[in-house]
């Protein structure tokens, strides 16, 4: 399976093929931005009760596990991994890559890994500094690690927050990348989100001509997708050559998450709704079919924050 393949088709039949798995909830970082900012709520699963629960799911596609900072349990990671890898389900681990090494990538490689998801906005170590609030030796570290991450078996993804401190400097975060060995990069559209009361996101005409820029900066052999951002492409004009690829939302209409309390929810663009709880009777297996409202309502009438944000109601 490539890299985004539930996110660039909008199926026939909607049918559960991925799952997001939310290992912890705690993280070393605390981005203003995140969903998991300040949600550090004891709850997590281990990947014992991880491999029993997707036992029973025989027709998943793809198994992400996210956080939190997931390789604060590292070894249970690579024992999912191993698991997913068995069955032919493609894997992926959502890192801010800050805590791994050269002997944890070769682990993961060997373990079957499919692709690494990190963040990466500021290529310069004090810009990067100032704004995670941590230390220069940590942006270096990661740099380190995604160079020998690059080098791997795996597929490794670098993912930029499109907003006010990114907007105008897409460009050489891309080259950046590319420099560092990655070859796919993705371009998160930013909205308001209300869990932190963040508000810095590109304006209309800014996230427009953001995309242009990193287009025509683009090089040839990295692959581009940019993500909640497909309902701009006629209204905003934005260009699609080759190598360029708009995903229709963040996670893709046939992928839940499941929190480490059991909880079943949709979780686009940092508006989780929950929707079951796997201890309390929620069958995954039949979700789809049985369709509670939430999940009906957001596979049938296709809400869109990202594109209310830029587009509200009476400017359509």
């Amino acid at each position: 399976m490539t890299y985004k393949s539930l996110e660039l088709v909008k199926p026939e039949q909607y049918t559960l093929e991925g799952l997001e798995i939310g290992v912890t909830s705690n993280c070393n970082f605390k981005c203003d931005y995140c969903c998991a900012y300040n949600r550090d709520d004891g709850q997590a699963l281990d990947s014992r009760e991880i491999i029993r629960i997707l036992e029973g799911m025989p027709d998943l596609k793809r198994v992400r596990l996210s956080g939190g900072e997931v390789t604060l349990k590292f070894q249970d990671c690579e024992e999912v991994v191993a698991y997913c890898a068995s069955r032919g389900i493609a894997t992926q681990l959502n890192s801010n890559a800050s805590l791994l090494s050269a002997s944890r990538i070769d682990r993961l490689a060997k373990a079957g890994l499919t692709t690494l998801h990190v963040s990466y906005n500021y290529r310069d170590a004090s810009e990067w500094s100032r704004y995670y609030r941590l230390p220069e030796s940590v942006h270096r570290k990661i740099l380190e690690n995604l160079r020998l991450a690059a080098q791997s078996s795996f597929d490794t993804v670098v993912e930029t927050l499109l907003f006010e401190g990114t907007q105008n400097r897409l460009p050489e975060i891309h080259e950046s990348a590319y420099e560092l060995g990655i070859r796919t990069h993705e371009i998160q559209n930013a909205i308001r989100m209300n869990h932190t009361g963040w508000s810095s996101i590109a304006a209309r005409d800014q996230l427009k001509q953001a995309v242009e820029e990193l287009v025509r900066a683009k090089k040839e052999d990295m692959i581009l997708y940019f993500t909640c951002m497909d309902r701009f492409v006629d209204e905003l004009g934005l260009p699609q050559p080759e190598g360029v690829h708009y995903s229709h939302c963040i996670d893709g209409k046939t992928q839940l998450h499941l929190h480490g309390n059991g909880d079943v929810l949709i979780c686009e663009l940092c508006h989780p709704v929950i929707i079951g709880n796997i201890y309390k009777g929620t069958d995954l297996n039949t979700i789809y079919r049985d369709r509670p409202s939430a999940l009906d309502d957001y596979l049938t009438k296709l809400p869109c924050p990202a594109f209310d944000a830029l587009f509200p109601q009476g400017e359509r």
